[in-house]
């Protein structure tokens, strides 16, 4: 299994739907289907979520991030405390665009060699 797979399985669904809409505006997909979400927790006390960007001189980084957090407070409002935090490790590569998101941009399906 690919790091990005076993990544994959390691996110909360409720989280990622929620952020299936907070795009890169200037790739027009979400950060979910651009694989940019590295990590998702949900516990009593907060939603925890770690997204990268596709380069760390994205323009815009800073305004995704604040829709990723605007849409968290207000699908989940009982939540006490929503950290989003934006790392750089793993460095994000183009492999880690979802098979939707491949779609999505009209390419084909990556095959397992």
């Amino acid at each position: 299994m690919s790091d990005n797979s076993k990544r994959q399985h390691a996110l909360d669904p409720d989280v990622l739907d929620c952020l299936t809409d907070v795009l890169d505006p200037e790739i027009g997909l979400s950060v979910v289907d651009l694989g940019l979400v590295y990590q998702t927790r949900r516990t009593p006390e907060a939603v925890e979520v770690a997204l990268t960007l596709t380069t760390r001189a994205c323009p815009l980084g800073e305004m995704i991030m604040e829709e990723a957090r605007e849409r968290l407070a207000h699908r989940f409002q009982d939540a006490p405390r929503i950290d989003v935090r934006l790392v750089w490790d793993p460095v994000w590569t183009p492999d880690f665009i979802t098979a939707r998101g491949q779609e999505l941009l009209g390419r084909a399906p990556r095959t397992i060699a």
